[in-house]
């Protein structure tokens, strides 16, 4: 098109396709091929990917079944009983070689980033629930659908998800029930007003009107079934995504197609970010007008740190809510078969950081839990194990008194080492142990042995219980 020439615009017609259990075939493996797919499980679609290499999104979604993957080039014959049809590979002739199938044989196929070779067009997608909007520039300009995008995912939240859900309940419940349409329409603007008013409550002042929100999200102990529902379906919601070491990767899964994962992990000692750092990424982005998911493992506020980035994100005008997650130290024992209490054995229950053990700006007072019955649930102490258990024999605790070490608990990789208090670290480090492990000392530890109930895969050569 010569410069300053009119152009002429084609409309595209917008429809929303019903991919469950349809074949769908991607060929190209990288990232922007990892998107499509991610949306395209998402719908339901059995997809086949094609392609010598591909991310590790990919091959994870393959090893759990998601997905069929070829790990070769493309050939002719790839594309037989499609219903659609992606080409990302970076070579144009590839990708001009689908299409000539696709249309041979009415395929709708889409070329990524090339609109001339496209008979459909994938639009940049808002979801909450069964909500789904979709903006599309003809192919033109997908910053402009992008940051339109952005812009809807801040307007509305998750708590549309909830609405439509609502709903579309009322509107089944009221078809057969026979109800008249004036009825049901009192009754969805009944929620319809609810919604509006919650919208207005959560409005920031306009100094600050283009924030987002951050949602300190508890992940569960390990199990990704731990999650709770509103985790679920703020992670669904999310535009950012800030995730700690101990989430369990499918959880991640559960992000709509291009939502930001941040990893800012810390792990055995090594930390990726220091926590100021990670308070300012928070701020940052819902300052952005993003919908962020700082995602924690167990409980926000439970060793968590969850309380210094809510101070971070109250100091800064940043809008935020706590949602609760399944403490890994309620958990973990639970999942090792140990009640925490019990009327035989104790009805107190006391958690404590193991992490810096007698250097804490508040040290734990060990003695006062030395000579305490109450169950004793020690997060992050595995490394110093040896000292904690010196410091409770040294204030007068039984040497006999049970200990259990839980390493990955709520997983299939958990691993469990009983032993008296006195020998404890030894028999840890001899089943070489490692973080995460949660310890439990007390009585109620010896219940254990009644009431183990969750069976694991146990890895060769490492012994179990001491």
């Amino acid at each position: 098109m010569t410069v300053g020439a009119e152009r002429r615009t084609t409309w595209v017609h917008p429809i929303f396709i019903d991919l469950s259990g349809q074949p769908v075939v991607v060929i190209g493996g990288g990232t922007i091929a990892e998107r499509k797919v991610e949306s395209l499980i998402g719908a339901g679609a059995r997809v086949t990917v094609v392609s010598p290499e591909v991310t590790d999104r990919v091959d994870r979604w393959s090893a759990a079944g998601q997905l069929t993957l070829e790990r070769r080039g493309y050939r002719n014959g790839d594309l037989h009983g499609a219903r659609l049809a992606y080409a990302t590979a970076s070579d144009p002739q590839v990708n001009r070689a689908v299409q000539a199938e696709a249309r041979e044989l009415g395929i709708w196929f889409n070329a990524v980033d090339d609109p001339e070779l496209c008979d459909f067009i994938s639009p940049a997608v808002v979801r909450r629930g069964d909500l789904t909007i979709a903006i599309s520039t003809n192919g033109r300009s997908p910053a402009l659908a992008r940051y339109i995008r952005e812009e809807i995912e801040a307007r509305f939240g998750p708590a549309y998800a909830d609405a439509a859900a609502r709903l579309g309940e009322l509107r089944d419940r009221c078809k057969a029930e026979g109800r008249s349409p004036s009825e049901e329409r009192a009754q969805m603007d009944a929620i319809l007003t609810e919604l509006g008013g919650a919208r207005a409550r959560r409005e920031p002042a306009p100094a600050r009107s283009s924030n987002g929100k951050v949602f300190l999200v508890g992940a569960g102990p390990g199990d990704p079934e731990l999650l709770t529902v509103k985790g679920r379906r703020l992670l669904q919601a999310a535009d950012t995504i800030v995730y700690d070491a101990l989430v369990d990767p499918s959880l991640l899964d559960l992000s709509k197609p291009g939502a930001s994962r941040i990893y800012v992990g810390k792990r055995d000692r090594h930390h990726t970010r220091p926590q100021s750092e990670i308070n300012s990424l928070l701020i940052e982005q819902a300052q952005a007008g993003r919908t962020v998911v700082r995602l924690k493992g167990g409980d926000p506020f439970i060793f968590g740190r969850g309380g210094e980035e809510a101070e971070a994100l109250r100091q800064a005008g940043i809008a935020y809510e706590v949602v609760p997650g399944v403490s890994a130290g309620v958990a973990v024992p639970a999942y090792a078969g140990i009640p925490l209490t019990h009327r035989d054995f104790t009805s107190e229950l006391v958690f404590v950081t193991g992490h810096a053990c007698g250097t804490a700006p508040v040290p734990v007072d060990w003695a006062r839990h030395a000579k305490s019955s109450a169950s004793l649930v020690i997060f992050m102490g595995l490394h110093n194990l040896a000292a904690i258990a010196k410091e409770l024999l040294d204030h007068g605790r039984d040497p006999q008194c049970p200990v259990a070490v839980i390493e990955n608990g709520t997983t299939a990789a958990q691993r469990t080492v009983v032993a008296p208090l006195a020998s404890i670290a030894d028999q840890a480090g001899r089943a070489g142990l490692a973080p995460p492990a949660i310890i439990v000392v007390g009585g109620v530890v010896s219940l254990r042995e009644k009431l183990d109930w969750f069976v694991a895969p146990t890895p060769p050569d490492r012994p179990m219980d001491g």
